[in-house]
């Protein structure tokens, strides 16, 4: 018996430890973590501000990296080039699974999955994990950058499609080969436009500098 009422513990935070304990049990255990989204209720606005956005800040870490250790101390002379290259590097993390993420909401009673709410955002941004961890094989390649983070990425669609979008053995194949598609056209395509940015700021750059130099 006490003296007086019992008090209740805190409740658990909504900060970036739930977060950082989400990116490890989607990643380690997808099985029951998927169970586990799947009875959660989250905005579009919440999964992309409060999960996506923050993961998302991976890439560009390591695309600066990856310019240090390509260009050294040059790129610093560049500054324009350098900010370039992390705006890239950080929309190709953050808008292609939120455009996949709507594009795949769209097209579920096509490819065989059940309209529910956001569960399409919620399968997509929570795969796309793998593909903001996997960012750090940019370090490397881009291209090394996609097949990392969309390979495993395309193992959490696999996981998670029959739980999330209730589809049946045959349809979940059909899926996630939509998602995985449209994710790498998506990609290529951004990442297309932001190298020739990238390459005509670089050009105009260096012909400045040489103008500079007189020559």
């Amino acid at each position: 018996m006490t003296d007086g009422p019992t008090i209740p513990p805190p409740p658990p935070s909504a900060g970036g430890s739930s977060l950082v304990t989400r990116a490890i049990n989607i990643l380690t255990k997808p099985n029951t973590e998927w169970v586990a989204i799947e009875a959660e209720q989250a905005s579009n606005g919440k999964l992309i501000g409060g999960y996506a956005v923050i993961l998302a800040l991976i890439a560009p870490v390591f695309a600066l990296l990856y310019s240090l250790l390509m260009a050294g101390s040059y790129i610093l002379q560049l500054p324009m080039v350098l900010i370039m290259t992390l705006v890239a590097a950080y929309v190709l993390a953050l808008a292609v699974p939120v455009a996949v993420g709507f594009i795949m909401d769209a097209l579920t009673p096509q490819l065989g999955g059940t309209k529910s709410n956001n569960n399409a955002m919620k399968l997509v941004i929570y795969s796309a994990t793998a593909y903001w961890v996997g960012a750090i094989g940019g370090l490397l390649s881009p291209w090394l950058w996609l097949l990392i983070g969309v390979g495993y990425t395309g193992y959490l669609l696999w996981v998670g499609t029959p739980i999330l979008m209730k589809t049946a053995t045959d349809k979940t194949p059909v899926f996630v080969g939509a998602a995985v598609g449209i994710w790498v056209v998506v990609f290529i395509v951004l990442n297309m436009i932001f190298t020739n940015i990238l390459t005509n700021m670089a050009i105009s750059a260096v012909m400045s500098a040489a103008r500079g130099y007189g020559m």
